[in-house]
């Protein structure tokens, strides 16, 4: 099984935001739907404490946690710990592959990460990455990735360390593929999604 899981955490009156996330939701089912990705799941987090909102008219499962009043500053922090939360919940399995997209971003009509995700049950990776920051993508294994849009087998999201107040939860996605064996990694060119990291002006990666 393939868990989407859509990380999402709304500001009160921000039609920016609402705007974005319909956008980034409704683009991704979309190119799961032309894309013929079978035997799926998409998952939506909201982290604010809801008990509804506009999320639950896109016809999906929608998990509300109170996750974002956590005791840090570390928005990254509060994400993975919306993944655990998630994997426990709906009983996500370590065979079962998870993509952790940002749902403010919205996919490409052709994106790499998606060709090679329609496949993922007939091939041997355990992870999709695009290793680097989003200033700076690389095309070779660092302690750095983005994780807008990123794909692992469950087995290994449950491995991943939380970052301290001061750390990247980017860096700990990415020292978690050091345990990867590299043949089971696969390096995107692009990612083939368009981000908006803190701000509202969007480009492609």
């Amino acid at each position: 099984m393939i868990y989407f899981i859509v990380t999402t955490s709304l500001y009160i009156n921000s039609l920016i935001r609402k705007n974005q996330y319909i956008r980034g939701i409704t683009t991704l089912k979309k190119s799961i739907k032309d894309s013929n990705i079978k035997n799926y799941k998409i998952i939506i987090i909201e982290n604010n404490g809801l008990e509804k909102s506009f999320l639950d008219e896109f016809g999906e499962d929608v998990f509300y946690t109170n996750n974002n009043f956590l005791k840090t500053n570390n928005k990254g922090y509060k994400e993975l710990q919306d993944v655990r939360d998630t994997i426990d919940k709906f009983g996500i399995k370590d065979n079962d592959f998870i993509v952790k997209m940002t749902g403010r971003y919205f996919l490409k009509e052709k994106s790499e990460f998606i060709d090679v995700l329609k496949n993922i049950h007939n091939t041997k990776y355990d992870c999709i990455i695009k290793y680097g920051s989003y200033i700076n993508p690389v095309n070779y294994k660092t302690n750095d990735c983005i994780t807008g849009l990123i794909g692992m087998s469950c087995y290994y999201v449950k491995k991943i360390v939380k970052p301290t107040p001061t750390e990247c939860v980017e860096w700990k996605w990415a020292i978690c593929t050091q345990s990867i064996p590299y043949p089971n990694i696969y390096l995107v060119n692009q990612l083939g999604i368009n981000i908006c990291p803190s701000s509202n002006t969007y480009f492609e990666v």
